[in-house]
């Protein structure tokens, strides 16, 4: 059977003006997709520094109930940085300031520093009319983003009981979380706000 003659048209290169439509046309995407990785980065960061919040308070609720003595958490805020501290209860009247200055609340753990850990985010609140308390009421305060009383101590008992409490941590922009402890039963929740529905979603 004859070869069919080769034809230079069946087989050609590709040309300068096909090689511009497809360079626009992934510009455009890469364009497109930055704000997207953008904000899967910064729910990313934020929701590892509420974890890493929670695991540290968790520590210390896992410290009592093992000690079976009460186990606190102390925030001392700076103009610059937030450091968490946990001490152990040395005489039987829970985690107090006074104790801590004198000793005899001992410390078990850190002091932590919270500077520099999560990029962009930071401990507090956004100062939007939308934000709601998970509880349904106003936010009250934005600039007091760490909740557990006078002296911002988080304390757990041996039994399962805890001093009720927030931290408000944020990327200053258009996302908040919430790493929330309950009285009761010492649970420890982390809340992320939708600025889509308008709602806490719980996360742990």
């Amino acid at each position: 059977m004859q070869a069919l003659p080769f034809s230079p048209r069946t087989h050609r290169g590709v040309t300068l003006p096909e090689v511009l439509v497809v360079f626009a046309i992934a510009s455009v995407a890469a364009l497109v997709s930055i704000p997207t990785l953008a904000e899967v980065a910064a729910q990313s960061t934020l929701r590892s520094a509420s974890s890493d919040v929670a695991v540290l308070l968790s520590r210390a609720r896992n410290r009592a109930a093992m000690e079976r003595r009460d186990v606190g958490v102390r925030w001392i805020a700076t103009p610059d940085d937030l450091v968490a501290t946990t001490y152990e209860d040395g005489n039987e009247n829970g985690i107090l300031s006074e104790d801590i200055a004198h000793g005899v609340d001992r410390a078990v753990e850190g002091p932590v520093s919270m500077r520099g850990r999560w990029h962009g985010v930071t401990f507090s609140i956004l100062p939007t009319e939308f934000l709601l308390d998970p509880d349904g009421g106003p936010v009250g305060n934005v600039n007091d983003p760490l909740r557990f009383g006078r002296s911002n101590i988080c304390t757990f008992g041996p039994t399962g009981h805890a001093s009720p409490g927030s931290l408000w941590i944020s990327n200053g922009k258009n996302r908040q979380a919430i790493v929330r402890v309950s009285p009761a039963s010492g649970r420890i929740q982390v809340l992320e706000w939708s600025t889509v529905t308008g709602k806490w979603v719980r996360r742990s």
